[in-house]
Order: C-alpha cells, then sequence, then structure tokens
C-alpha cells in the first residue's frame, strides 16, 4: 500500500538564499529528494547585520518546493537575538499553517533550528527529526563547545523522533558528545539529477586532466598540498593537468602561489561552475582528486562518483565508507610523498576502474530517488502521538 504524502517543514540553519546561492546547498537537494514522496516547505531565518532596518519575507515556488525566507536586522546582543529569532519563526511557521498542517518538523543542522524545533513539539506536539551534516563534532575539528549549548544540544537530541547523520562517521562523533537517541540511522547526502544524464567521454588526450572541486579555504582543503605536488610532478612528467574548480577565502592567494610556481601550464583555475558547465568538466576529467586535512563526506565525491569517475582521497571523516580500491585510492592526510606516490598510479592505471560500476553506486546511494525514499521511510516511521 503506497504510503500517503505528508507535509514536512524543512527546518535549515544553512541554505541558499539571497546572500549566497550557494550556502547549503546540498540541504535544498535533501529536501528536492524529499519532494519525490512528500510535499515539503522550507523556512529560512537569517539576522542580517548593518543592511537591513525592518523585517523582509520572500515567499515562492521554488523546483516544487514552497520556500519561505524571512531576513530581519540582527539584534546587538544574544538574549535580544534569541528572543527575535522566536518571534520571526512563529511568524514563519503560521504563514506555513496557514496553507497546509504540518505533520512533521525537519530540522538541518543543530543547535539553533533544533530549539525551535523542538519549541513546536512541546507547544504543538510537532514531531522533529534531525539531519546533521557539520564536522564541528569529529575529534579532527573539535569546535562544539560551551557548557550550555551542549546541554541544550543533547536536549534537543534525545526528543527528536530520529537524527539521521550523512555518515557513520558523524554518528559515532555525535554520539561521542553524548548525543543519544534511540533511532539513529545514517542518510547521505545527494547528487543532482544532472550528473547521472550523460555518458562517459572516451579519454583519448594524451593529457589526462585531473578535476578538484571546492570551497577554496585552505585549512581543511588543503590546496596548497596539491599545488605542491603539482610542481614536483611537473618535473618528472607532463602528460596531465589539474582543473581546480570552486572560490573561496583562498582563492586568490593559491592562484598567486601558482603562479610563482610558474605552474600556468598544468593548473588551470576555473572558478565556481554550476550544473551543466560543471557536469561537463567531470565528465571530462579522469579522476577526481580531494586532498583535506578534515571533512565529513564532501559531496564532491558522490558528484564524481556519479559520472564514474575513481578518486583519489585522503582518509578523512565518512569518506572511506563509501570510496573503497574498486571506486578509487584512500591516502593518509598531510602525506606529500603518499599524494605524489598515488597520483602518479592513478595516472598510469586508470584502466583499474569501471566507470559504470563506479556511477551504478552512486544512483544506488546517493540519487535523488535513493535518498527520497530512505527519507520517505523515515517519515512514514514516525507517529504524531509518539
Amino acid at each position: 500500500m503506497k504510503n500517503e504524502a505528508k507535509h514536512i517543514l524543512f527546518l535549515p540553519q544553512w541554505y541558499p538564499n539571497r546572500y549566497d546561492k550557494m550556502w547549503g546547498l546540498f540541504v535544498k537537494k535533501h529536501a528536492q529528494a524529499a519532494n519525490r514522496k512528500n510535499t515539503i516547505s522550507v523556512l529560512y531565518l537569517k539576522a542580517i547585520d548593518n543592511i537591513l532596518t525592518k523585517t523582509e519575507i520572500e515567499e515562492y515556488l521554488d523546483d516544487g518546493i514552497h520556500s519561505l525566507y524571512i531576513y530581519y536586522p540582527k539584534p546587538k546582543n544574544k538574549i535580544s537575538y534569541l528572543f527575535r529569532f522566536l518571534i520571526e519563526y512563529k511568524k514563519g511557521l503560521s504563514l506555513i499553517q496557514k496553507r497546509k498542517p504540518i505533520d512533521l518538523i525537519h530540522v538541518h543542522i543543530l543547535t539553533r533550528a533544533g530549539l525551535l524545533a523542538l519549541y513546536s513539539h512541546k507547544t504543538q506536539n510537532i514531531p522533529f527529526v534531525i539531519t546533521e551534516h557539520w564536522s564541528r563534532y569529529l575529534t579532527t575539528v573539535n569546535t562544539y563547545k560551551g557548557a550550555l549549548r551542549k546541554m541544550l544540544t543533547k536536549y534537543v537530541v534525545k526528543n527528536a523522533s530520529a537524527v539521521l547523520p550523512v555518515t557513520q562517521n558523524l554518528q559515532e562523533a555525535l554520539l561521542s558528545h553524548g548525543l543519544n537517541n534511540n533511532h539513529y540511522r545514517i542518510i547521505p547526502n545527494v547528487v543532482d539529477d544532472i550528473f547521472f544524464q550523460y555518458d562517459f567521454i572516451l579519454q583519448k588526450e594524451k593529457t589526462k586532466s585531473v578535476i578538484h572541486v571546492s570551497t577554496f579555504e585552505n585549512k581543511s582543503k588543503n590546496i596548497t598540498g596539491i599545488i605542491k605536488m603539482v610542481k614536483a610532478l611537473a618535473q618528472k612528467r607532463d602528460d596531465f593537468k589539474m582543473i581546480l574548480i570552486g572560490d573561496g577565502i583562498d582563492y586568490f592567494m593559491l592562484k598567486e602561489l601558482s603562479k610563482e610556481y610558474k605552474l600556468e601550464s598544468f593548473i588551470e583555475f576555473r572558478g565556481l561552475l554550476e550544473k551543466q558547465e560543471l557536469v561537463d568538466e567531470y565528465m571530462k576529467a579522469s579522476f577526481m582528486l580531494v586532498n583535506s586535512n578534515y571533512e565529513n563526506m564532501p559531496v564532491v565525491i558522490n558528484e564524481a562518483m556519479a559520472c564514474g569517475l575513481p578518486v583519489l582521497s585522503t582518509n578523512v571523516g565518512g569518506i572511506s565508507e563509501h570510496l573503497d580500491s574498486t571506486k578509487g585510492i584512500l591516502i593518509e592526510p598531510k602525506q606529500p610523498e603518499q599524494l605524489l606516490e598515488q597520483f602518479q598510479w592513478m595516472l598510469d592505471h586508470l584502466d583499474s576502474f569501471e566507470p559504470s560500476s563506479i556511477r551504478q553506486y552512486a544512483k544506488e546511494h546517493f540519487s535523488f530517488d535513493a535518498v527520497g525514499k530512505q527519507l520517505d521511510e523515515v517519515y512514514h516511521s514516525i507517529n504524531k502521538d509518539k
């Protein structure tokens, strides 16, 4: 018997908005996946400093998802901030409930959004679930701090109907902080359908294209390590090219470093690419390189697999949960000699990997249909009167 569609309110701490179109894009992908089998609304609250003088509300249909944005002036102190946060939430919640009663709230990223869901749970008996993406709980990051934050987070997590981290590694980190719940389930990040729609490009060129896609924040992504590796390898061979895609706080510093090393013929900076332009670069590449010092599970690896690409990655976060020897190679972080050695091995042994098998794995684990089905199972396992 087919489950009846539920009305789910997505309540994210990060979400694409008019000030940053890429912020929390992976949360929007979860909303799109969930919308395959249920009715999804999104309420996004954002305090803005020194720009707004009054609350501004935007409401529209976005890819079939009813999206309500509330932008408001940022209060000057924490107590005022929390009160204003709650006031704007109640305003947005009321507007959405006038359209259709809410069956369940789906929080993305703790802790503030979780407190709002807890408020609705206690006052209106609306159950809530939590998806966590944030790597702050990992020992390698260790930014989950503050006695009050920890106490409130534990209470929010305890009262959730389910907790849905995107990797097993993140689940273990959450549990290590005492964030206990009887209903944990791993549901990964989503890959857009567009990544599955195009045939593989047969690599005939002598020069192999290796792709790196990230937010250019060097502390975590260690892109300087990639550039230094390319500098060393360029002295030995010239049959490869690094394609660096993305933007971020260290973009210009990294571009200058590459220029300083005279690597213009080996490294290309493409900037931020989206949708078809991004897919085209994946499909032309020979493999992907991820050299992060710490991560959870970057969605770019999921995207690479969807395009049939093997991946050379550091063994951090939850990456090893999906990346094995049939899909690429894992190396240790901050080991430049190992990076250089395995990068060369990948260049010389691409025929060791089967693109169609890699793509099939991605389709079974990361597609809209696969993730949407898992979310639907969670939603319909929850009884509102629990």
